[in-house]
Parts: C-alpha cells; structure tokens; sequence
C-alpha cells in the first residue's frame, strides 16, 4: 500500500466520501435505531475483567448493535443478547450462536445467522438462550484496545498506539449479523449439502470472489475475500508486509437441534500505520477506500484509526436478505 494514502497523525485517508454521507444520512433517517437493544452478560471466564473493563465492553457492544441496527429497516423493537468471554486467543471473534433455516437455493439447505432472523422476523430461533458470543483475548483487550470515553459520538482522538474498540466490536456484530458461514476457509468451497446466504455468492478460487449482486454494483466488481479468513474482506497487496495473525482453522461445522453453528474466526491483527502524508488534514475514519480499508477486512486495523460502516457492508446485508421479509417471496431465489 502506497503511503500516500495516509493522512497526517496516523490515521487513514478517507475515501468515498460521497458513499459515506448518503449512509450517515441514511442511519440518522431510519428510525430502527431505537428499536435494538443489547444486554450482556459475562461468562466465568471473564471473571478476570474488572468493573470498569465490563462496563466498557458492555457499552460498545450496546452500541455497536445500535449502530448496526439504524441501517436495517425492522418491523419492530428487536433485542441480542451477548455473552462475553475470555479465551486463549491473539485479537477478539463474534458469531451468533445459532443459525436458521430458510430453505433450499442451489440445491442446499440454506441458512443465515441467528441474530438476522431475529432481527428480519422478530422470532428468536434459540428462545431463551444467548443470541451471540464474543470472546476477546485478554492480553488484546488489555495492552491492544482503546474504549472510547464516548463510543457514540466517536470524536475523542484514538491513541495513535491503540485499537479502536469500537471499530473491532463493529467488526464482530458484522460476523453475528451477515459475515459467516460454513464454506472452506482457504478455498471457499461450500459443504456439498448446505450453506449459508453469504456462502451461496462466494466464487470460489484464490482469491475467492463474493458475487452478491448488491456487494458487486457497491464495489464496481466482486470484491476479494481473505484468503485463508474468509469471511473478510481484501488480501495483501505487493509490498505490504502483513501477516496474517490467526487464520481461522479449518473444520467440520457443528451442528445442534438441526443447525449448524456459526464459526467465530478472528479479526484482524493490529499494526502502526505506515508513514503518513504530509499537509493533509486530519480524519478519523476509515471508509474503504480499497479493500483493506473497509471495517470487515480480514488482514488489518491500523492503530489510530477509526473504522466505520460502509455502503458495502449496506450491499452485504442486501444480499443476505435484510429488508425482504419474506425471502423467497421477494426476488431472492437464484437469479
């Protein structure tokens, strides 16, 4: 990546500046923001996390949910409830914990995450139980993350050696809501007998490509998946020296009364940004200008930087059936 497209302090050159005020347009018009509530609770593995350290996770996690509920349209107050734990990992993951059956496209049963067919139909396909799971490592949440004194307004300046929490704790609702499913890590191959609604547009190859109609006409092409994290967006261009910090393992899906478990891979490993460009003014938030930029990438956040919903991630829930109440009702089935 060419270091002209960084900005001064740090932190990321915004780009598509058009696509980013039509959405905070959008998410300051549509009402549903108010109708999304997120409780939390914490597992006995998290009984290492102090007062403030749960109140700061609780609070963007609340709004993270809040944040991507105002760009969905719901037919009512909808609520996720979250568990958090700690585990033996380098960064955080997130997933629902269930997913639900929609039908049969391609010939496979088809599935979507369990938090979307609660938030598209108001009915909660595991009851009672916790809706998703977020599990940070505890040295990452510790030594790596930044919570935001404000996680709403978002205009306190991000440490320049710090993740932003709440940009990763956007990232992991955009793995409960539409980014995962069940294909091969590595190749994008889907199970021959089933999928999710994100896995049926995946083509898959090195890199594999994502063909949702909504996501191509958003990004002007099919938009490349992490090879080896894929569900993430971009790879590492020539010269840019990223590794990979956990790649998601591969392995059989689990399944439990029916369905199959949503898998929790990753997000990105953290990094300085490389040498920023003189005399440009100061902005906060990255809005995906390439692939790497976007919040849902699957190689890195740069510390300094804040990251935000883009008008791909409006096309992803587009393509995974949000705003169509009834799926194969409505235009969906295999074009």
């Amino acid at each position: 990546m060419q270091a002209n497209t960084f900005l001064s302090s740090g932190w990321r050159e915004r780009r598509h500046a058009t696509a980013l005020a039509a959405l905070t347009l959008a998410m300051a018009a549509n009402p549903a923001s108010a109708q999304v509530s997120v409780s939390v609770a914490f597992d006995a593995s998290a009984g290492v996390l102090t007062a403030t350290e749960r109140s700061n996770v609780t609070s963007h996690l609340q709004e993270a949910g809040r944040r991507w509920g105002s760009v969905v349209a719901l037919s009512g107050p909808r609520s996720v409830e979250v568990t958090v734990s700690v585990g033996a990992i380098a960064t955080a993951s997130g997933a629902s914990l269930t997913s639900s059956f929609i039908g049969s496209i391609g010939g496979r049963d088809t599935f979507e995450q369990g938090v979307a067919a609660e938030w598209r139909t108001g009915i909660d396909p595991n009851g009672a139980a916790a809706d998703a799971g977020v599990t940070f490592g505890l040295a990452y949440l510790r030594n790596e993350l930044w919570f935001d004194p404000d996680p709403h307004a978002r205009t306190a300046p991000v440490p320049l050696d710090r993740t932003d929490a709440m940009s990763v704790l956007l990232h992991e609702f955009g793995h409960i809501l539409a980014y995962n499913g069940f294909a091969d890590v590595n190749t994008g191959q889907p199970p021959p007998t089933f999928w999710s609604i994100w896995d049926r547009w995946m083509i898959p190859g090195q890199p594999t490509l994502f063909s949702g109609p909504a996501s191509v006409a958003a990004w002007g092409a099919a938009p490349e998946l992490t090879v080896g994290n894929i569900n993430h967006w971009g790879n590492p261009g020539p010269g840019m020296d990223v590794v990979l910090a956990e790649p998601c393992i591969e392995m059989t899906p689990l399944w439990r009364e029916g369905v199959p478990i949503p898998r929790q891979c990753p997000a990105p490993g953290s990094i300085d940004a490389p040498a920023s460009r003189q005399g440009d003014p100061i902005r906060a938030i990255s809005t995906g200008g390439n692939l790497i930029d976007q919040l849902m990438n699957g190689v890195v956040f740069y510390r300094g930087t804040r990251y935000d919903l883009s008008s791909l991630d409006l096309a992803v829930l587009q393509d995974v059936g949000f705003g169509i109440e009834r799926i194969f009702a409505s235009g969906f089935e295999e074009p």
